[in-house]
């Protein structure tokens, strides 16, 4: 069987423009992002803060600060609060619950509570390698960008969690 030329121009185009956005899409966008943090890394002597976020609707949220003076990790400070609404008033409160300060001598005493002791390098390495290539079928891919171009969120959601399922990192600031 003969296949027309308009058949196979059309099967070519269509195939060239997948594979295109395939490689434009998250692939491209990472490299922009690990472009402009490699930048950063650089004009900051690799010393820098950034913020890692947990948020469990209606429920906690927490913060962790991670402090990196010349590529090592110098501090880890956590922040945890419960949320409380008022039906009643209709509002939301925001409680501290817990909170708590690690030194370069005593970092990872408190477990995995709050975030991983991680750099940003090992951040880029980990969504590259792991997060974002989750199965695409059978999962939710996300890569964000709002610090200044650098990575605000990395990771995956499966496709049938109901609540809280998220598995990578959110950063809500990354400073010098």
């Amino acid at each position: 069987m003969k296949i027309p030329k308009v058949l196979l121009v059309v099967a070519i185009v269509a195939a060239t423009a997948i594979l295109s956005c395939n490689k434009s899409g998250v692939s491209s966008d990472f490299d922009k992002s690990y472009s402009t943090f490699l930048a950063f890394k650089k004009s900051s002597g690799n010393t820098y803060t950034y913020i890692a976020v947990h948020d469990v609707k209606d429920a906690t949220y927490s913060e962790t600060t991670i402090t990196i003076k010349q590529g090592e990790i110098t501090a880890r400070d956590f922040l945890n609060y419960e949320y409380e609404f008022d039906t009643g008033s209709n509002t939301t409160t925001k409680t501290l619950t817990d909170q708590w300060h690690e030194t370069a001598n005593t970092l990872g005493t408190h477990g995995t509570e709050g975030a991983q002791l991680l750099t940003l390098d090992d951040i880029y390495y980990q969504a590259q390698n792991i997060w974002l290539k989750a199965d695409k079928s059978k999962n939710v891919i996300t890569f964000q960008t709002n610090n200044n171009g650098m990575i605000s969120a990395a990771g995956y959601t499966p496709n049938s969690c109901v609540s809280d399922c998220f598995i990578g990192v959110n950063i809500k600031s990354i400073t010098n």
